[in-house]
């Protein structure tokens, strides 16, 4: 009796768990999906469609995005969602989500890409990783984001008022 309870108690922690994520890709999502109109990138012109790039395997996080994309434009281009497994597979994108597990890469994932306009997001708990523009954290249990104004200027992105004023 003892071990059926147990075991019936990891079962729900786990489908919990899962949940729980469930819904943290989901809001990551939609953070992202809302970057899209409230930045502006200076070359969206010179390409077919909007890349959102995700470092690593991130399936739940594709998950969503990939169910949003199909309704969704930036600007006439339609989106996009790529997945890099590795460094070396990464090329340009609008947007590159480095998920928690994938923050070793994040230096040269910069390195790859310096000089273009990436928004780089990351979502790491306490400080900003250095190289991210934005990072999405759980403060108090919500998800907030912190920006760095100065490195999205220098990537030559233009960032609205209203996202910087939602930053910490």
């Amino acid at each position: 009796m003892k071990k059926s309870f147990f075991v019936l108690t990891a079962i729900i922690t786990i489908l919990f768990a899962n949940q729980a994520n469930a819904q943290v890709e989901r809001h990551q999502a939609t953070f992202v999906y809302n970057f899209t109109r409230l930045v502006q990138w200076p070359n969206l012109h010179e390409r077919p469609t909007f890349v959102i790039g995700i470092l690593g395997r991130n399936a739940a996080l594709l998950n969503e995005l990939n169910a949003s994309a199909a309704d969704r434009n930036v600007g006439s281009r339609s989106i996009e969602v790529k997945e890099f497994a590795s460094i070396e597979e990464l090329e340009y994108c609008h947007i590159l989500f480095v998920s928690n597990s994938r923050l070793r890469d994040l230096a040269r994932a910069n390195e790859k890409l310096a000089n273009m306009p990436v928004l780089v997001v990351t979502e790491n708990q306490g400080r900003q990783p250095a190289g991210s523009i934005i990072n999405l954290s759980i403060e108090n249990e919500r998800l907030g984001l912190r920006l760095d104004e100065e490195l999205a200027e220098q990537r030559k992105l233009i960032i609205s008022r209203q996202l910087a004023n939602f930053s910490r």
